[in-house]
């Protein structure tokens, strides 16, 4: 048993250090361009005609930021790039109709959000990329329409940053 302790004791020293050593330089997420590691996002410009929806929009894009993890999220005066958003359209269409005997009304709607997008390197203003992409949601008409679409603005915001992140970011080799 005694010679068997100090044999286990090599074995364990000079294993331990080469199981780690497949660790080292390990980072989240892959590589950025021009050696930007922070962002910061704008303001999100809304050119729309429906008030607000620009703040679901924002919360979804830093979530997205935050759980990619190739790049801090920052403000804009310390950012390597600068994220860009203006939405452009809103739009909700009736995509389904419930019938009485003396009126049809509709029963769920496609709320759609359009939104142009670029990246820019602070230090040089160069456009790192940019895109135009657009977000769905579906709802239903419950009380009124004003109250049922902005229950789905965080979908259709979701959707849409998710689309615009894959685009702007997720493209980096």
């Amino acid at each position: 048993m005694k010679t068997c302790l100090p044999t286990l004791k090599i074995v364990t020293l000079t294993t331990l250090p080469l199981l780690f050593t497949g660790c080292l330089g390990y980072q989240l997420g892959g590589p950025t361009p021009d050696q930007i590691k922070t962002i910061a996002l704008a303001p999100i410009i809304n050119r729309t005609t429906e008030p607000a929806i620009e703040q679901p929009l924002t919360h979804a894009m830093r979530s997205f930021i935050q759980q990619d993890g190739r790049l801090a999220l920052t403000d804009t005066t310390q950012a390597d790039a600068i994220l860009e958003i203006t939405l452009t359209r809103h739009q909700s269409h009736p995509i389904a109709y419930r019938s009485n005997q003396r009126d049809v009304v509709p029963r769920y709607y496609r709320q759609t959000l359009t939104a142009t997008a670029q990246l820019r390197n602070t230090q040089t203003g160069d456009i790192i990329s940019q895109t135009t992409n657009h977000g769905e949601s579906l709802f239903e008409f419950t009380s009124d329409l004003s109250t049922s679409k902005r229950n789905t603005h965080t979908a259709a915001a979701d959707e849409l940053a998710r689309l615009l992140f894959s685009d702007l970011i997720e493209i980096w080799p």
